[in-house]
């Protein structure tokens, strides 16, 4: 089987988590208290639900793929969870069987994906669909189209643990595994190698449908959790609690320096991305913009943010490719001789 290496650190995640430091300072030149310990805390855990919704979405990006059922997996974290709390399971057994179906579902975003050879945007539709109207049939939402969550929900994603807000932690400690997973481990180069060349994947003696399958169930695992601690967060959910998720997934994604097509990138780009995303959503508003302002500096920034973060990767490789190349030696001069 040909050796596959994953990626080495790329400058596309630095240019990403340079271009979030140069917001946050722009933000606390403008406004002193943005750089306050609460305001901080508080830019984290709105960093968290984007990060934890673009966890699987880079995982399966990387993989060739693209996961449109994120916000209705969303919503079904929060409202399902609800559904079981208030009938009476533990909100701690709840929340993990919420990840536990949610990652089931991902399985069949991933089966009509790998197996049945399903379009990613069409088969992915079709299930957050699906979800959507699974949600609506349980019939939890009341008059205000809301359902509480338990207490289980609202302390993970509110109380602290130290200085940083527990869920801040928990993040901090699922981007340490998903790195070490993509970069140090047999399965992350298997998943690289998939989104760089499924046919030479293949020929490697890779199961690119259980690669595509695995990437998929993370997603639908990662989203449903997401949705659990923004409800918690919220206080309560409601069935488009998730939708400003689908577009913050993939922008984290592309920000971050993952290439759209599959094979490159990194979870810390995606964790970059989503602090980028993050302050620059916070900080918009200090400058009193019009919305339709507001919108238009918000996607350039995020076109230059993706333009840095592709350029930060293509250099890169021009600087690796030069260490490659090793200089001919000079020739020396013939030196000739004449018969006396």
């Amino acid at each position: 089987m040909t050796r596959l290496r994953a990626p080495r650190i790329h400058l596309s995640t630095v240019s990403a988590f340079a271009l979030c430091a140069v917001l946050f300072v722009i933000a606390t030149l403008h406004a002193s208290g943005f750089a306050s310990g609460d305001n901080v805390r508080q830019l984290l855990v709105f960093a968290s639900f984007v990060g934890f919704a673009a966890l699987g979405q880079t995982l399966v990006v990387l993989s060739g793929g693209m996961d449109l059922s994120v916000p209705w997996l969303m919503a079904f974290g929060g409202i399902q969870l609800s559904h079981w709390a208030t009938g009476g399971m533990p909100g701690g057994a709840a929340i993990a069987l919420v990840v536990l179906v949610g990652a089931l579902i991902g399985v069949v975003n991933g089966v009509g994906v790998a197996f049945l050879r399903i379009p990613p945007i069409i088969m992915t539709l079709a299930v957050g669909g699906l979800v959507q109207a699974y949600l609506l049939s349980l019939g939890l939402l009341d008059s205000s189209g809301k359902s509480p969550v338990p207490a289980a929900a609202v302390s993970a994603a509110s109380d602290r643990l130290g200085p940083l807000p527990i869920v801040a932690w928990v993040w901090l400690v699922v981007a340490v595994a998903v790195g070490l997973l993509l970069s140090r481990s047999a399965a992350g180069r298997r998943i690289y190698a998939v989104g760089a060349n499924e046919e030479v994947a293949r020929l490697s003696g890779i199961d690119v449908a259980r690669v595509r399958l695995a990437a998929y169930a993370l997603s639908g695992a990662a989203a449903a959790f997401a949705g659990v601690i923004l409800a918690g967060y919220v206080g309560n959910t409601y069935l488009d609690i998730g939708q400003p998720y689908l577009f913050a997934s993939i922008a984290a994604v592309v920000v971050g320096g993952a290439s759209i097509l599959g094979g490159h990138g990194t979870y810390w780009g995606t964790v970059a991305g989503a602090l980028t995303l993050t302050v620059l959503s916070a900080m918009l508003p200090l400058f009193h913009l019009s919305d339709a302002g507001l919108k238009v500096v918000y996607g350039v920034v995020i076109l230059l943010g993706v333009w840095l973060s592709q350029s930060g990767g293509e250099l890169l490789a021009r600087v690796r490719r030069r260490a490659t190349i090793s200089p001919e030696p000079p020739h020396s001069p013939e030196v000739t001789t004449s018969a006396p």
